[in-house]
């Protein structure tokens, strides 16, 4: 992934972080609703970043999904720098996209994975099909990297083998579209 760009997303948040404490002065920066204030806040220079419009509703969801997964997974990890990757990881384009490998985690039965399958079909792409259910092995895969085995997760890794992993059907059939449609 682009590191200038990754530095410049997880600036964003710290002056988006600084702006909420100013903003809540009054209680030391407590804000159940915090999403909704940094959606409002970042959707412009956030969507100029990564070259995309979104939404407030969709970026409080993309806020508290990288929040649960922070806590999840990196308690203690720099909330800016994970916040940046998350968004990196769901939303930023591909350096290589016509060279890099694509792995989608799956399970037959289940009508969001359906939905990035027929994006894949639909774009006639070679994406590799890896059934949890079929294959616990794959299971584990993605719970080692994702810390849950919720599908589907689209898998790219570049030429450099570097890996990028990214859940939510939706963005996955945006990136797939934008990336090769």
């Amino acid at each position: 992934m682009d590191g200038e760009l990754k530095k410049k997303i997880s600036a964003l948040m710290v002056d988006t972080g600084k702006a909420h404490h100013a903003a809540f002065l009054a209680t030391d920066g407590a804000d159940p609703d915090w999403p909704i204030w940094y959606a409002g806040y970042l959707q412009e220079p956030l969507g100029k970043l990564l070259q995309m419009s979104f939404t407030k509703s969709q970026l409080v969801y993309c806020l508290m999904n990288a929040d649960f997964e922070r806590d999840a997974l990196a308690p203690e990890s720099s909330w800016h720098a994970f916040y940046a990757d998350h968004f990196m990881g769901h939303f930023a384009p591909a350096d290589t996209p016509a060279k890099d490998k694509l792995v989608l985690y799956h399970f037959e039965g289940c009508p969001f994975c359906s939905r990035a399958r027929a994006a894949i079909d639909r774009l006639g792409l070679e994406v590799e099909l890896r059934d949890i259910f079929a294959d616990s092995k794959h299971r584990d895969e993605l719970v080692q990297a994702q810390g849950r085995s919720t599908v589907p997760v689209l898998r790219i890794t570049s030429p450099n083998g570097e890996e990028r992993w990214m859940p939510e059907s939706a963005d996955i059939v945006r990136y797939l579209e934008a990336t090769y449609g």
